[in-house]
């Protein structure tokens, strides 16, 4: 049932992006939108995303398993009131503060009322932040007691919720998307109050789940004794783990709209919702699945060290075929974004080159989510920040220093998008490396044995399905123009492009292909780790 509904939660999301470009579109009101949007969710992982996020669970875990049901209310409450102490006044401030941020975001060269549609937008927004800040806090409650059905569902809940309130936006702005000076006054509302609704959607309904698995929620600022230390120490290790990651969408959103100007972050974010839904249905699996296998034999040297090598491995073929996949069908998901889209078509256009610099990069992000949890494993937390981290900062130099230089004359859509995707590329590749050097220092040579070999042979067998993908995807354009034909184009190349990295991959690395497709018994698995496929 989980799984069922977590698919569902990844097609809505992406349906719901597609929405958004037929209806916000990524002209004038879809930049403001997307800008807008995104700064609270910035904030609230700052301030207080990543401390919760890695704090509650591990704060109620021990209470729980003692049944000592009055120590987890005042747990939880006290995580409820300080996040409320925070995140509430962090709302306000942001509200108050509106028209100077977006003039940061946006620019000062930004048409006045672009300036006050995405300033109108953020004081909305603004209360989103302590929402989300509800959210997490239950979600780890109900995390905690091994109850997963309303975490999985309530984002079903908010993306429908949103997706309505783009249909009503659409269908009351009387297409005056790109005419700011005309668009309708119920329509702005329509879309900045449904899109809050939608974060109250993810929030709220969680509290009656949590209040009928017995947890009373009161005002109360004190911790349990010996609990409020602990809770400082995982906070503090959460808001590192988070903070370069947002440091670096907060660099993109500047570089996006200062240097690449109106519609290219809105383009940004439909690019990289197309980059992560590889990342989502073929890795996340595969990680979740092994890191519980991974668990039990920490305290085994030599079977541990094989089936993080095998996993590994296979998480770069996963990533390869994404990428692959992604590189082949690029100009066919732009036009079909263009087709259904608002805005400047020179600016949508640019998905299609920005997409095929950006997808190498997630064979990186894939390795770095999978060791990351593996040094966690370890209880090695510092280790995966600082590989994590690293990432994430070279990502944000190389692209500001590409987009800089490319953009010297002036504001350039396409240079700012293709910066963007190869310093995101460059970030998670460099981090994958990184992340592999820490963990050979910290579980022995054994953990990374075959990675590189394995990694030099997804290189060119994704390249190599990458190209033929995106002939036969171009071919079949040519003689099949029209919409249909070019979703049925970019479906054959992305398909030639994942035969093509399997067939490569399976002709010099089985192991890593079979651990790929999945081996479900307990058995199988065991004789994996022992063997060292």
């Amino acid at each position: 049932m989980i799984t069922a509904i977590t698919l569902l939660s990844r097609i809505l999301g992406f349906t719901r992006w597609m929405v958004q470009a037929g209806t916000v579109g990524y002209g004038a009101t879809g930049t403001a939108y997307a800008s807008a949007n995104a700064l609270p969710n910035v904030l609230f992982e700052v301030a207080a995303g990543g401390a919760l996020a890695g704090a509650v669970v591990p704060l109620l875990a021990a209470p729980l398993a003692r049944g000592a049901r009055a120590e987890v209310d005042r747990i939880a409450s006290a995580a409820l009131t300080w996040t409320a102490t925070i995140l509430v006044p962090l709302a306000v401030l942001v509200a108050v503060l509106a028209e100077p941020l977006v003039t940061v975001f946006l620019g000062a060269g930004a048409p006045s009322a672009q300036l006050e549609l995405t300033a109108h937008f953020l004081r909305v927004f603004a209360w989103q932040v302590p929402l989300y800040g509800l959210g997490v806090v239950l979600t780890g409650v109900l995390q905690a007691q091994k109850r997963f059905f309303w975490p999985a569902f309530v984002p079903v809940l908010s993306t429908l919720v949103v997706i309505g309130a783009y249909i009503v936006f659409g269908a009351t702005a009387d297409g005056a998307q790109d005419d700011l000076a005309a668009l309708p006054a119920r329509a702005v509302a329509w879309l900045a109050w449904g899109t809050t609704a939608g974060v109250v959607a993810l929030s709220v309904p969680l509290l009656l789940p949590t209040a009928r698995g017995g947890v009373r929620l009161r005002p109360t600022w004190r911790f349990p004794e010996g609990v409020a230390r602990r809770a400082r120490k995982l906070a503090a290790a959460g808001v590192v783990a988070v903070l370069a990651q947002q440091l670096s969408l907060v660099a993109t959103i500047w570089l996006a709209n200062n240097r690449g100007g109106e519609g290219t972050f809105a383009v940004y974010q439909y690019t990289q919702a197309v980059y992560v839904l590889p990342h989502a249905v073929l890795v996340v699996p595969l990680v979740t699945s092994a890191f519980p296998r991974i668990a039990d034999v920490v305290h085994q040297p030599e079977r541990l060290g094989r089936l993080v090598s095998l996993t590994t491995r296979a998480v770069l073929v996963l990533g390869a075929v994404g990428a692959s996949a992604l590189v082949a069908a690029a100009p066919q998901v732009a036009t079909v974004f263009s087709t259904v889209g608002h805005g400047d078509d020179q600016v949508i256009a640019a998905m299609a080159p920005a997409l095929s610099w950006m997808a190498p990069g997630l064979v990186g992000l894939g390795v770095m989510l999978h060791l990351t949890r593996v040094l966690y494993a370890l209880e090695r937390s510092r280790a995966a920040v600082l590989a994590s981290s690293v990432g994430w900062a070279v990502g944000i130099v190389t692209s500001a220093a590409l987009a800089v230089t490319a953009t010297w004359g002036g504001r350039d859509a396409t240079a700012t998008l293709v910066a963007l995707g190869i310093g995101g590329s460059v970030g998670m590749l460099v981090g994958a490396v990184a992340a592999i050097v820490v963990l050979r220092r910290t579980a022995g040579a054994d953990a990374s044995r075959g990675v590189a070999r394995t990694a030099g042979v997804v290189a060119c067998v994704g390249a190599a399905g990458a190209v033929a993908g995106r002939v036969v995807a171009d071919l079949v354009v040519e003689a099949w123009p029209g919409t249909t034909g070019t979703v049925v184009a970019g479906g054959v190349g992305g398909m030639l492009a994942v035969v093509v990295v399997l067939a490569g991959a399976w002709g010099v690395d089985r192991g890593s292909v079979r651990e790929m497709l999945g081996r479900p018994h307990a058995a199988r698995v065991a004789a994996a780790a022992t063997e060292g496929e």
